[in-house]
């Protein structure tokens, strides 16, 4: 029986079959293949995105909520440019979300896993198609990572002193909405966070689920 999240996925395969998958391509910057298929770099990781699905092309496992994700934004209608100014996803809350910007829970594990480690934490951006965006006032670092095309976010590490804890934070464009809806967002962040942890522990951003 499969699991919920994968039942989301089942549901989007018919959808995708319905896309026009050039039209796609060029409204959100993704690479036509010879073979139909459509090329996209998704947290360190290239996948093809086809009539029947998503697959990444290294044929490592992947989590069904990686496919989601990339599914939901091939199915997007969305039309704009990046504003290259960053916000809590909280931000994006639509109307009748109720969301407390004082939870922290998807990103409180990032903390954990880098605290007093930034030499990691810069070596897992990298492995992910992170860029370094300088350095910040009292220890905080910022790197920018183009989670899709048109979708750029903004990750700030901030070391943890005597005080406080050290703690990552995930920032999203402001027009990431106009591509997906807040659940997907979501989702997104919850996959990066998963991927970033993964691949600080095993040094790759593939062969984990």
């Amino acid at each position: 029986m499969s699991s919920g999240y994968e039942q989301i996925y089942e549901s989007l395969i018919p959808k995708l079959s319905e896309c026009d998958l050039l039209e796609v391509a060029e409204r959100l910057d993704l690479s036509p293949q010879q073979d139909g298929t459509l090329a996209v770099s998704f947290l360190g990781r290239e996948y093809a995105i086809s009539s029947r699905g998503v697959n990444p092309t290294d044929g490592m496992p992947v989590n069904v909520n990686n496919r989601s994700v990339l599914a939901y934004y091939t199915l997007s209608k969305g039309v704009s440019e990046p504003a290259l100014s960053y916000v809590p996803i909280s931000y994006l809350a639509g109307p009748g979300i109720i969301f407390n910007t004082n939870i922290k829970w998807m990103t409180d594990p990032l903390g954990k896993t880098f605290n007093g480690d930034y030499v990691t934490f810069s070596k897992t951006m990298g492995r992910l198609g992170g860029v370094f965006n300088g350095k910040l006032k009292t220890d905080r670092y910022s790197w920018l990572l183009k989670a899709l095309p048109k979708i750029p976010l903004q990750i700030i590490y901030n070391d943890g002193d005597d005080e406080f804890p050290c703690e990552v934070q995930i920032f999203f464009d402001k027009h990431a909405s106009h591509f997906m809806e807040f659940e997907c967002l979501a989702f997104l962040e919850g996959c990066l966070v998963r991927a970033m942890i993964m691949t600080a522990k095993t040094g790759d951003t593939a062969g984990w689920v």
